[in-house]
């Protein structure tokens, strides 16, 4: 039996050693990677979540932020700066809002990897809250009637209609205005649909965008 064991202990010595130091070295350089340290450079994108059906994010700066990483290379190198992206929640914002959110407060590091530096430090997300307000029509006039031509009644059916917007733009709007109606062009009483003269303030009429023009002409020639 100890023939044995001394016959299989010895046999092809050579190549059991050989493949002993391939195993030291393979040990080696994968420990000495583990043990070697290295910094890398990062854009980790911006987002905003649960933002309220009331309020919509105007501004948000930066879009993205730039951070620098050191730590032992592997634990660097797998750092994935698109799946951990700094993610702001607005779920508590209501209304009109300028906030600032420490971008470092937002980063998802790994404990073995360092954080040395972020740039910029502040988030900055400027919110606008929506509004709808109810506000009369008027009628824009372009160029005069003939001479003999008198215009008794001038009106549009709704003499009302309802604008949206972001709060603070729309809270100073008293009225709408139609588009321009030209009076050179008329030759009666009319009633006819036209347009609504949308401003940048106004992102949008609620119920339309258009309104009955109704006219009453009278011509004070014929009563002579």
């Amino acid at each position: 039996m100890k023939e044995k064991l001394k016959e299989l202990a010895f046999n092809n010595w050579g190549l059991k050693l050989s493949a002993l130091l391939l195993a030291v070295l393979v040990w080696g350089i994968i420990s000495g990677r583990e043990r070697t340290f290295s910094e890398r450079t990062l854009k980790i994108p911006v987002e905003v979540a649960n933002v309220s059906e009331n309020v919509e994010v105007v501004s948000l700066r930066p879009e993205e932020v730039s951070i620098a990483l050191r730590g032992a290379s592997k634990f660097v190198a797998a750092y994935r700066a698109e799946s951990q992206p700094i993610r702001i929640d607005l779920s508590n914002i209501k209304e009109r809002s300028k906030l600032n959110y420490f971008a470092e407060d937002y980063l998802e590091i790994p404990k073995e990897v360092q954080l040395v530096s972020i740039h910029p430090k502040m988030i900055e997300v400027y919110v606008e809250e929506f509004a709808t307000r109810e506000v009369p029509v008027k009628i824009r006039f372009r160029g005069r009637l003939p001479a003999s031509w008198r215009m008794t009644s001038a009106k549009t059916v709704p003499d009302r209609v309802t604008i949206m917007g972001y709060k603070s733009q729309i809270a100073d709007i008293d009225a709408v205005w139609t588009e321009e109606v030209n009076l050179a062009g008329i030759s009666g009483s009319l009633s006819r649909p036209v347009a609504l003269k949308q401003v940048q303030e106004i992102l949008k009429f609620r119920d339309r965008q258009e309104v009955e023009l109704v006219l009453e002409i009278e011509d004070r020639s014929a009563k002579k």
